[in-house]
């Protein structure tokens, strides 16, 4: 049996511990060396006293505790009267119902974060004796320790921990599986689809599940034990994308909620289409994003053009850049439609219809600046209005085919090379011809003016002008 009461001591400065009579009084002792160990395993220390105080004589690691010592645990480290502590940080991922369970001859203490959860230290001599206790562990990271005193005798010590695994007991979930990635193969069309480990110790199986981008429903692939798998064909024209999410099941039968979802694009895509004209060069300049799958290899670049009499997506060229410039457009109000595919290293190009698709992200429909001038002046005509001159501009084009908005009627002095503007403004739309007159107040003091007219239309394009038409006021 061990000694009944024993006086504390000082070693090195360190204050060691007092057992009184099965009570053992834990006091500051030296820090354990600095070990490290891989996860999951226990770092163990050997002490030379039953108060796990002063510097260690052995640090080492321990993936089990399950020891039988019939003389020295270690170097340096007595038959009786020694001590051994194990403690190791672990994850329990979503935590949930645990069995503690440790068997010793002598002392043997089990702590959950600092807490005692099983207690028994008392001298046993030869003779082992075992206690298990069910308890709930909280989601995430804990430390465990196990302290154990051999006094005398065998040196016995077991400890295990397991999750019980009975649907009676545990309704706790699974975390959701984490660091899910997928890769794409464009020679044989398959997804592969692979995950990080699951951190629950009571996993069963995870299963594998997709559906395509825009639908709600979720079909499952597979059930599998193993963190990757590959997924068939399903969509062998490559157009489709669809997400992908992996859920973790435990023993007792519950299920996680799916991992954060992962979309896969058998075709890269571009993912928007930008562009503008430029009223100098003429030219269209494109810009997308570029695309930084492991797959990708060019872009090609169409604009919907007349050909033969019809609109077709006529290619202008390829690049592995983001950008495209064309070649000169003329300015002419009209809309031009451009397209940006993308292929794959597998000779897979992004899908290409026919026809114009507004909600394409990789189609721009764009505007061109209208630079046409109406082609032809109109008509002037001068009278005379009250305190000045009256002029008249008249257009005789019918009203279906009319390329102008508006008439501008200017003025100057003879002699002089500046014009004024004497009208700016629409004509009525429902006449015809279409006409417009002002009547222009000017001083009844013999000088002389010129007049001519011309059309503009909406982008501001103006036709060629009217004959000039000149008038002199009368003296006073």
């Amino acid at each position: 049996m061990h000694q009944k009461s024993l006086l504390a001591a000082r070693t090195g400065g360190a204050l060691s511990a007092v057992v009184f009579g099965s009570l053992l009084v834990a006091t500051p002792h030296a820090a354990a060396a600095d070990v490290a160990c891989s996860t999951n395993v226990y770092k163990r220390t050997f002490y030379k006293n039953t108060s796990f105080s002063g510097s260690p004589a052995k640090t080492d690691c321990d993936g089990v505790i399950s020891q039988s010592w019939s003389g020295s645990p270690a170097s340096g480290v007595p038959s009786n009267n020694f001590s051994v502590r194990w403690s190791v940080m672990r994850d329990f991922g979503s935590g949930g119902p645990f069995r503690f369970a440790a068997s010793a001859t002598d002392g043997v203490r089990v702590y959950l974060d600092g807490v005692r959860k099983i207690d028994l230290w008392k001298g046993t001599g030869d003779t082992a004796r075992s206690k298990s206790v069910n308890l709930t562990v909280p989601a995430g990271k804990h430390t465990l320790r196990v302290d154990y005193v051999n006094w005398t005798g065998a040196a016995k010590v077991k400890y295990t921990y397991a999750p019980r695994t009975s649907a009676t007991y545990d309704k706790t979930k699974p975390l959701a599986p984490i660091g899910v990635k997928t890769s794409y193969n464009t020679t044989s069309r398959k997804t592969t689809v692979s995950w990080s480990a699951n951190r629950e110790m009571d996993l069963a199986s995870y299963s594998l599940y997709r559906r395509p981008v825009g639908s709600g429903t979720w079909t499952r692939v597979t059930t599998t034990t193993s963190r990757s798998h590959t997924d068939p064909a399903v969509n062998p024209d490559d157009r489709t994308p669809f997400y992908y999410e992996v859920r973790a099941r435990d023993k007792a039968g519950n299920s996680s909620s799916g991992s954060r979802d992962t979309i896969v694009r058998p075709l890269p895509i571009v993912s928007s289409l930008t562009g503008s004209y430029d009223r100098a060069t003429g030219k269209v300049s494109l810009k997308w994003p570029l695309n930084t799958e492991t797959h990708f290899d060019h872009y090609t670049v169409l604009s919907n053009d007349e050909v033969d009499g019809s609109y077709a997506w006529v290619p202008l060229g390829t690049t592995k850049g983001n950008t495209w410039t064309t070649d000169p457009i003329t300015p002419d109000g009209e809309f031009r439609h451009y397209r940006v595919l993308v292929t794959n290293d597998g000779g897979t190009t992004t899908y290409n219809p026919h026809w114009l698709d507004a909600t394409a992200s990789n189609e721009l429909w764009l505007g061109i600046p209208d630079g046409t001038a109406p082609a032809h002046a109109p008509d002037l005509a001068l009278s005379t209005c009250t305190n000045g001159v009256g002029a008249t501009v008249t257009d005789n084009t019918p009203a279906p085919i009319r390329d102008f908005t508006g008439f501008e009627i200017e003025r100057r002095e003879v002699g002089t090379d500046t014009w004024s503007v004497a009208l700016h403004g629409p004509f009525d739309p429902r006449r015809t011809p279409a006409t417009a007159s002002v009547c222009d107040p000017l001083p009844a003091d013999g000088r002389s003016y010129e007049y001519r007219a011309r059309s503009y239309d909406a982008a501001g394009n103006y036709s060629p002008s009217s004959a000039v038409h000149g008038v002199t006021r009368p003296a006073r």
